[in-house]
């Protein structure tokens, strides 16, 4: 749900790259020919992630009848993501993209792997194109599995051609319990429509964040227990509101829809919390 700068690298060349090293004449000779059809599934592919239409990109088991499914995903796993395949360099560079190496889906864990948006097993021929391929962590990658979206609120946001970071849209609220807790939900802006509302939820649902910032959240409190305990011994509820106020405001000024912003908003305007539901 968080933009990256898109790769530069473009789909021809980063297929011509992985293949250069295959061995078996015939099989080179094979992919090679398929090379027109991967430029021309990623321009496709370009054209409807720009108009948020994913869906419409059809699915299929080959590319061009030509070269098969899992000769594609062969092709990704030992000649991209291999350590020692010739395309390993642009699978890297790919990976550095997510601005300080969080993941774009959950925002929270480091990157780890290249996530295919749509999944190689039911689109071959974006098997290694690199606008279908982002950083993403091995959790997030796992939960979005392999499948195929079928309508447009089903399209997991790209983080390459979606910027839904100029509206709020996570939030939070103070359960009242011993210990004190925060759940996370999303909150829909007034300029979403329908289908962005529901893109929201699936990817919030699909992905778990709301127990995994919870979770987070919990550690949290945990850690300015004692701050907070502080202000309230110097200056009572006011004293501890006008310290959550602050971190609350300095965490929305670095990030807009973090985890952190939603909890601080959430406690700072919580008169129970403030009143000592900390403790």
């Amino acid at each position: 749900m968080w933009t990256v700068e898109r790769p530069l690298f473009g789909a021809s060349e980063t297929f011509t790259t992985c293949i250069s090293r295959v061995r078996d004449t015939s099989l080179r000779a094979k992919l090679a020919s398929v090379e027109p059809l991967i430029a021309a599934a990623a321009a496709e592919y370009e054209a409807k992630a720009c108009a948020h239409h994913l869906n419409e990109v059809a699915t299929s088991v080959s590319v061009g009848g030509v070269v098969s499914k899992d000769e594609m995903i062969k092709v990704y796993d030992q000649r991209m993501a291999s350590k020692e395949g010739p395309g390993r360099a642009i699978y890297d560079q790919i990976k550095l993209l997510p601005q300080g190496d969080r993941c774009p889906f959950c925002d929270q864990r480091n990157v780890s792997t290249l996530d295919h948006i749509l999944p190689k097993t039911s689109y071959p021929s974006l098997a290694v194109t690199p606008l279908n391929l982002v950083g993403a962590c091995m959790e997030c990658n796992k939960a979005k599995l392999s499948k195929a979206p079928q309508n447009p609120a089903d399209v997991i946001f790209h983080p390459y051609f979606d910027d839904i970071s100029g509206n709020q849209w996570l939030t939070a609220r103070v359960v009242q319990q011993s210990p004190c807790a925060v759940v996370f939900d999303i909150t829909r802006p007034a300029t979403w429509d329908d289908t962005i509302y529901a893109r929201a939820i699936m990817q919030f649902s699909l992905l778990d964040l709301a127990r995994l910032y919870s979770s987070e959240a919990a550690r949290e409190l945990c850690n300015i227990r004692y701050n907070l305990e502080m202000h309230y011994n110097a200056g009572g509820a006011a004293s501890v509101q006008n310290e959550l106020v602050r971190q609350w405001q300095s965490r929305r000024a670095a990030r807009l829809n973090s985890w952190q912003t939603a909890m601080y908003e959430a406690i700072a305007h919580d008169s129970w919390f403030c009143c000592g539901g900390f403790k």
